[in-house]
């Protein structure tokens, strides 16, 4: 990358809604088309995705609705897991984690109950389905940085523990009535779907909306913050870069949130984190010579109780899923969101049933 494709990564990080007249004048290129060219070059490099659009669901419905993730240890199939997994509608995502001696696979899921998804886990557990499982909560708003890409790309850990400014993780909630139209386009918008596209599946759904009906839910969703709009890239290209997940505990939460915010701070390496539980957990893209110190650096931080550390099997493949929230069980009325998890439970029993005979 050049010092001016740089630039430009940065300023379309940091201010997602520009547009593409005015960051021109934020960059050293003379023309709009060439901008849009840069940009499109390095998607194709497979550096820059965007726009992306994330929704933020604290601020969907009335009742708590947790994001979760889940550690899953497997001694079946990856295509046989995954496909018990699939039974359960608030699954969102899966990958595999790197691991020499047992598959294990992370999984996200939308939760309305958490006890309810942990019992699933547990019938998936009691027939051998999966071995063990470990559930975490999310308690915080996810925060974002983009690398900095004049950044050192093996940082020091040496800066943890430093005093800083924290940003706020607080949740938001729910204060906007949603409507019918503004929930059933909600998942195409993440995709950053056009409106004549989404008209046109939802007609195949026999669901008939007029365009100013989605222009107008459009507008609504992203002005009272049900969604936000975001460019992000990455220090290298992505096959170029080593993908984890690490928890981390400390005994105070907010030495936690100090060590979250500082790690590799300012460098050159894309994060993101949040609190889940009693622990803090990120993600990152990083230079692959940044991976094998990370443990080692983490141990020389006496306050840091436990930590885990889980890399991606790769940064794509077969065994990686992803789909959009399945919001059909909206009440409009009430304003809320609860999945039938007896339906769930059924549903695997039936497929146990179905492949012992």
């Amino acid at each position: 990358m050049s010092d001016n494709e740089k630039e430009l990564l940065h300023i379309i990080g940091k201010f997602p809604e520009i547009s593409m007249k005015e960051l021109l004048t934020h960059t050293k290129y003379k023309w709009v088309s060439t901008v849009v060219k840069k940009l499109e070059r390095l998607k194709e490099q497979a550096i820059l995705s965007g726009p992306l659009y994330e929704i933020n669901f604290d601020k969907l419905c009335r009742n708590p609705l947790h994001k979760l993730v889940c550690i899953l240890e497997l001694n079946q199939s990856y295509e046989t897991v995954i496909s018990y997994l699939k039974l359960i509608e608030p699954l969102i995502w899966i990958f595999p984690v790197l691991s020499p001696h047992k598959k294990v696979l992370q999984a996200g899921f939308l939760s309305s109950d958490d006890t309810e998804t942990r019992a699933l886990l547990q019938l998936l557990k009691e027939n051998d389905i999966i071995t063990d499982y470990i559930v975490r909560v999310s308690r915080s708003k996810r925060i974002v940085e983009n690398p900095n890409l004049f950044g050192n790309p093996t940082p020091s850990l040496d800066n943890l523990l430093n005093p800083c400014e924290l940003p706020d993780m607080s949740l938001g909630c729910h204060g906007t009535e949603w409507n019918e139209c503004d929930i059933r386009i909600l998942p195409y918008l993440p995709r950053g779907a056009k409106l004549i596209e989404i008209l046109r599946e939802e007609k195949k759904l026999y669901r008939s909306w007029t365009y100013e009906q989605v222009r107008y839910s459009c507008e609504k969703i992203s002005e009272n913050g049900l969604i936000k709009k975001k460019y992000v890239f990455l220090p290298f290209p992505c096959g170029q870069c080593a993908n984890f997940h690490l928890f981390l505990k400390t005994e105070d939460p907010p030495v936690t949130q100090r060590i979250l915010h500082n790690f590799a701070q300012g460098e050159r390496l894309y994060k993101e984190y949040s609190l889940y539980d009693d622990w803090g957990t990120l993600v990152c893209f990083s230079h692959p010579l940044f991976l094998t110190d990370v443990m080692h650096g983490l141990d020389q931080i006496d306050e840091i109780k436990e930590k885990e550390l889980y890399q991606l099997r790769s940064n794509s493949g077969k065994y990686w899923y992803g789909r959009p929230p399945q919001l059909e069980y909206y009440d409009f009325e009430n304003q809320t969101l609860e999945y039938p998890y007896s339906l769930y439970k059924e549903n695997i029993r039936e497929k146990i049933e179905i492949t012992q005979f």
